[in-house]
């Protein structure tokens, strides 16, 4: 069994780097509203939009994990989650949420990578 206050602490400390996504992806937003009607920009604007809901995940989760640091605190966590989205699901364990959060991350990482590539892409392309 992993120590669960030193994990928590990592998947916090990771799951921060959403300030880090979000900051990446004002240069090929500036670049996609510098050319607003070339079909490459409308690729840059969804890509920014991707990564930035990414980034909101993140930015949630990060701090939704605070409130979570026993397994003994999920079943009280549901509940409230259970309040606000009116969504009953069968608990998970505190190992299934830090897997989805590592999807999350990696999913940001990819979308921010996507972006960067498109913003090359556009670069080579527009003169």
């Amino acid at each position: 069994m992993t120590d669960i206050a030193m994990t928590s602490r990592i998947m916090r400390i990771h799951l921060a780097s959403w300030r880090y996504f979000a900051l990446l992806t004002l240069p090929p937003l500036v670049v996609a509203l510098r050319y607003p009607h070339s079909a490459l920009s409308v690729t840059l604007w969804a890509l920014f939009l991707i990564t930035h809901y990414y980034c909101w995940r993140l930015w949630l989760d990060e701090r939704l994990f605070r409130l979570l640091n026993k397994e003994n605190d999920l079943v009280s966590f549901d509940d409230g989650m259970a309040r606000l989205w009116s969504i009953k699901k069968p608990g998970r364990s505190l190992e299934e949420r830090w897997q989805g959060a590592s999807r999350l991350f990696h999913r940001t990482l990819w979308a921010t990578g996507a972006l960067w590539a498109a913003l090359l892409v556009f670069l080579f392309i527009v003169p």
